[in-house]
């Protein structure tokens, strides 16, 4: 049986005996793996065609084309599953999205509406519309034009053997059919949608996956003062490296990945 070899990454917050127990002395720390590839699956959250936020975008498709799409090829190659969640409206594009798909999902369902809190305040409509942030229209006229024409980047195009999820719960039925537990995740944004989504790492780290966020192949979105240093990606790195699970670079896991074939 094939086996990876794999260093994964990860932030202590704790500290060996004898060493101030402070933030300051809360290292980086390295762990060393073997695992069965058959186990694993690379997800690769919402890697589209286009995005509102040009800079944003500038930057995905970098990653998409030089780092992620040579990651997949290698995945594919060393029998990790690679699975694409694009979000649910661009998943149902793509024909191999139905595999794991419950009626509910095929065929939709109604929506109860929650008992609390009321559903005006949810929709923040009425006495609770102050309460809702501002309404962007530069953003919303976008979503009008673009959003139903988005898709998965090119260079990522779903092979006949991929996988594609539009829910959770839908990854879920997969990894249990496929016998995953080891999720390596890239995609965007970092600080979003790839630990946000039903799909995504809070939520499977939750379920008891192992989550392990392949840190050169996403990126956040920033604001006016991070953009320039990328503070937002390198926290959401650090979050997931602290409190979720464990990091590794896509060269490493290539690497793996090649020696394992």
């Amino acid at each position: 049986m094939a086996t990876m070899k794999l260093q994964v990454r990860y932030q202590r917050h704790s500290v060996d005996e004898g060493v101030e127990y402070v933030e300051r002395n809360f290292e980086r720390a390295f762990a060393d793996w073997e695992m069965d590839p058959a186990q694993a699956a690379l997800v690769m959250v919402d890697c589209w065609d286009r995005h509102p936020i040009v800079s944003h975008q500038q930057r995905a498709e970098e990653i998409c084309s030089t780092r992620i799409a040579p990651l997949a090829e290698a995945c594919r190659r060393a029998g990790v599953a690679v699975v694409h969640a694009p979000s649910p409206g661009q998943a149902k594009l793509y024909p191999q999205w139905t595999k794991f798909a419950c009626d509910r999902e095929l065929f939709g369902a109604d929506a109860m509406e929650p008992d609390w809190p009321p559903s005006e305040f949810c929709k923040r409509e009425g006495r609770y519309a102050q309460f809702r942030r501002r309404d962007e229209p530069r953003l919303q006229a976008w979503i009008d034009a673009e959003l139903q024409d988005r898709k998965i980047v090119e260079c990522l195009k779903p092979a006949p053997d991929d996988f594609v999820v539009a829910t959770g719960d839908q990854l879920h039925r997969l990894c249990r059919h496929e016998g995953i537990v080891h999720l390596f995740y890239a995609g965007f944004a970092a600080n979003m949608c790839v630990p946000g989504r039903d799909y995504g790492m809070r939520a499977f780290s939750r379920r008891g996956y192992n989550v392990i966020l392949v840190r050169d192949c996403t990126t956040a979105i920033e604001a006016s003062h991070t953009a320039a240093e990328g503070l937002l990606t390198e926290a959401a790195i650090l979050e997931v490296e602290m409190t979720l699970g464990f990091s590794v670079t896509s060269e490493d896991l290539i690497a793996a990945c090649t020696a394992a074939t």
